[in-house]
């Protein structure tokens, strides 16, 4: 599995908080095992880019998943390739094309669900409750 490169944090910023912001954020970083630091950084990014910044057991699951739809290609082209041969196991290779297609699907749910539990914990919009 590939390694994400890390960029060199060079710069810093303080900011000032409430006692309950500062309690929730205290909380937060608790319950999820994650440093504030990483935590404000994560909420930044997700204001600023619109994006859900993914923790580091959600990029190692979407790197599973395509590594999975990687392997399914495979099969994709070697199948393809028995059906050009014209070697009459056509039956078979209807069976084997049905598995993956399910295979795929369940990729495409599986994705589905990170994506979706990594935006259910994301910040919300700013001013929003």
């Amino acid at each position: 599995m590939p390694v994400l490169r890390r960029q060199k944090r060079s710069e810093t910023f303080r900011v000032r908080l409430t006692d309950a912001e500062h309690g929730a954020l205290q909380n937060l970083a608790q319950r999820t095992g994650i440093c504030r630091s990483r935590l404000a950084r994560k909420a930044l990014r997700e204001l600023v880019t619109g994006n859900v910044d993914l923790l580091q057991h959600e990029q190692q699951a979407v790197l599973e998943l395509a590594r999975q739809m990687r392997l399914i290609g495979v099969n994709l082209n070697q199948i393809a390739r028995q059906l050009n041969r014209g070697d009459g196991a056509s039956r078979a290779l209807a069976e084997s094309v049905e598995l993956l297609r399910e295979r795929l699907t369940e990729c495409e749910f599986a994705w589905r669900r990170q994506v979706a539990a990594a935006r259910a914990r994301s910040v919300p919009e700013y001013g929003r409750s």
